[in-house]
């Protein structure tokens, strides 16, 4: 991408529309402004004028904005127009700015992209754009753009900048050790004081990024059981629609059914699977093998039964230790004893539908837990950012040991090191192949 040509891109909507926003970004904005409108607007003002080609012919009224560099997203002169969206009118508007010489197509997420490299945005920022453009829930929106609005780079960049003094102290001290009035025993205990701080804050943080990642990606939901205990009828409730097919004979699902569902904002991917038993059919005995891993992987396990079976045993399963279990009996109307409890389960009849809303509340406090709503502080939300968290509290931990044993020298080399990891998270260093694969999954206007 050549930063010296000027980009264009449709920034809105699919067309025909009612109205179309072409963006214009990069050193020649103001010459493409005069040749279209025979005229630079008024900056940050939408103007109406008319849009014509090199020979004169109108395009289009519409309305016009002009932003400075030092005043608009990119970090460069951009411009916007707000045509009217049909195909030809747009067509037009591009064949007349790819015949102006260094304009060309934008490609995917190059304007943000522009953002970045001029300082308009950090990399954390970017990301929570590309979050906020891939929301499909209301909690998602409002992590995204507290990530957007710098929240997150700012918590990091304190941290990073404090890391800089430490190391700074120390160089001071190393470089003076030789004077009588410095105690390099007593600064080296407020620097052990100082990195232990920071670790503290880090372990909070790497808690908070699983909850951060899982809300960002959603949770997973498991239906486990014995075939024919409702697991297909459950789903098709909470989906409110019929997902999975539904039939008395047992075995019916032998594959694994995925859909998505918003539980209060949080978004979710449940599982139908095959019913768990022992069986002769190669096919079916393939589905419960599938079913036994997605619960493996789940971050909530609904384990359902009917009042006239035990539950499928879950002591053989490699569940995570985090993983929420959800014991469930269905077919509740089928029980004549009406004192008869099921302590530590939940009751419910997907034929009468009761027990439903209770059993979708439990699910709902359980999403809750897992991506910690409660937490009024933004936390990482991407591997990325956890791993080189990680790098950074090892390298502080190992700082501190080497600080208790006086090897200064080597310590201060840790925290530089701290400092690098650090620094990655907001993009500081080393981020071309991060910066690849983040923008392939922009639009081609973003």
């Amino acid at each position: 991408m050549a930063n010296y040509q000027t980009i264009y891109a449709l920034s809105s909507g699919a067309l025909p529309s009612a109205i179309a926003v072409v963006r214009v970004s990069g050193p020649t904005t103001r010459h493409v402004l005069k040749l279209l409108t025979n005229q630079i607007p008024k900056p940050r003002k939408m103007t109406l004028t008319k849009i014509q080609t090199a020979e004169h012919e109108a395009i289009d009224i519409s309305l016009v904005c002009f932003f400075p560099k030092a005043e608009s997203i990119t970090g460069e002169d951009l411009a916007e127009f707000h045509v009217h969206g049909s195909i030809a009118v747009v067509d037009e508007l591009y064949l007349t700015l790819s015949s102006i010489r260094d304009v060309r197509p934008a490609e995917p997420g190059e304007f943000t992209r522009r953002s970045l490299s001029n300082g308009k945005m950090d990399l954390t920022e970017v990301e929570g754009l590309s979050d906020l453009i891939a929301a499909e829930t209301r909690e998602q929106r409002k992590q995204s753009l507290r990530q957007l609005s710098g929240e997150l780079s700012t918590k990091y960049e304190e941290w990073r900048k404090k890391l800089i003094r430490i190391r700074a102290e120390m160089e001071a001290i190393l470089d003076f050790s030789d004077e009588d009035d410095v105690s390099q025993g007593v600064e080296s205990l407020n620097l052990v004081n100082d990195l232990s701080d920071l670790i503290n804050n880090i372990n909070l943080d790497l808690l908070k990024g699983i909850a951060g990642e899982r809300l960002r990606s959603g949770l997973k939901i498991v239906l486990i059981g014995a075939p024919n205990v409702g697991k297909s009828s459950l789903i098709n409730i909470l989906l409110k629609e019929d997902r999975a097919i539904v039939s008395a004979e047992a075995g019916t699902t032998r594959d694994t059914i995925e859909a998505r569902l918003n539980l209060e904002g949080i978004p979710v991917t449940i599982f139908d699977t095959a019913g768990i038993r022992k069986t002769d059919n190669k096919i079916e005995e393939d589905g419960v093998k599938r079913a036994e891993k997605a619960a493996q992987t789940a971050d909530i396990v609904v384990s359902i039964r009917s009042p006239a079976e035990k539950g499928p045993d879950l002591s053989g399963y490699i569940i995570e230790k985090s993983t929420k279990v959800v014991k469930v009996v269905n077919k509740i109307d089928l029980i004549k004893n009406k004192n008869m409890t099921f302590p530590d389960e939940q009751t419910l009849s997907c034929k009468t539908k009761f027990g439903i809303d209770c059993l979708l509340k439990t699910l709902e406090g359980e999403a809750k837990k897992l991506v910690s709503l409660s937490d009024m502080s933004i936390g990482p939300n991407r591997l990325r950012h956890i791993a080189h968290l990680r790098e950074t509290k090892e390298s502080l931990e190992l700082a501190k040991k080497e600080l208790k044993k006086d090897k200064m020298e080597i310590a201060a080399d840790y925290v530089r090191g701290s400092s690098v990891s650090l620094g990655r998270i907001i993009g500081l260093v080393d981020i071309e192949d991060v910066l690849d694969e983040l923008f392939s999954g922009f639009c081609i206007g973003k």
